[in-house]
């Protein structure tokens, strides 16, 4: 495996948000990532190691960032036939959103979660639970898998699980017993983690 270089500096997720991958730099969340010189460091990334699946993933996140969708999806899905979860999830919201001109399918994003899921990947795990509870994807509303699939993902610093797992503590749903405390502990790392939403919940339940 090649070293660290720019293009993981300027495009790798934030550490924490890679699983179980190897994460060589510190990372940058989308929101921050600054895409013209990430997508120049992954093309020479990409050109030095042709075989190294996460510069491939790595420039379709800076060309999403970019706003040039059609080559994201084109590269996230190189990345992702390749086995590699982080374009397996980034592909499947491709999917779920009818972006990158391809046809809207809830299954095909259904299939690509799964497969980052069954790596143990914290992103694909997360949005696999989400179409649990919903029924999406042609699968059975199954609130029970959605936590596990959660509770997962959250121990593993997903700040959307997080968020979630605490609507179904405070629900008592999906085998979670009723506990606000629990709800609100999931809801604070949430916050902490930037989702804007676990704050409205913490207000919600005089626990911000």
């Amino acid at each position: 495996m090649p070293g660290a270089t720019d293009c993981d500096r300027l495009a790798q997720p934030p550490r924490a948000a890679m699983g179980g991958l190897p994460a060589l730099a510190e990372g940058v969340s989308f929101a921050d990532l600054r895409w013209p010189g990430a997508r120049a460091a992954c093309a020479k990334a990409m050109a030095d190691a042709p075989s190294e699946v996460r510069f491939v993933a790595f420039a379709a996140r800076a060309a999403d960032k970019g706003g040039d969708q059609n080559t994201a999806a084109q590269l996230y899905r190189a990345a992702a036939d390749e086995g590699y979860p982080l374009a397996q999830t980034n592909l499947g919201v491709m999917y779920e959103d009818g972006q990158g001109g391809l046809a809207r399918s809830d299954r095909e994003a259904e299939r690509l979660y799964r497969l980052a899921a069954d790596q143990g990947f914290p992103a694909g795990q997360a949005s696999l639970a989400t179409f649990y509870v919903s029924g999406r994807g042609g699968l059975r509303r199954d609130d029970r898998e959605a936590v596990r699939l959660w509770r997962l993902a959250a121990d593993s610093g997903n700040a959307q699980a997080q968020n979630n797992l605490g609507k179904m503590y405070a629900e008592g749903r999906g085998g979670a017993l009723r506990d606000l405390s629990e709800a609100a502990r999931l809801w604070r790392l949430a916050a902490d983690g930037g989702v804007a939403e676990a704050r409205s919940n913490l207000r919600k339940v005089g626990r911000h």
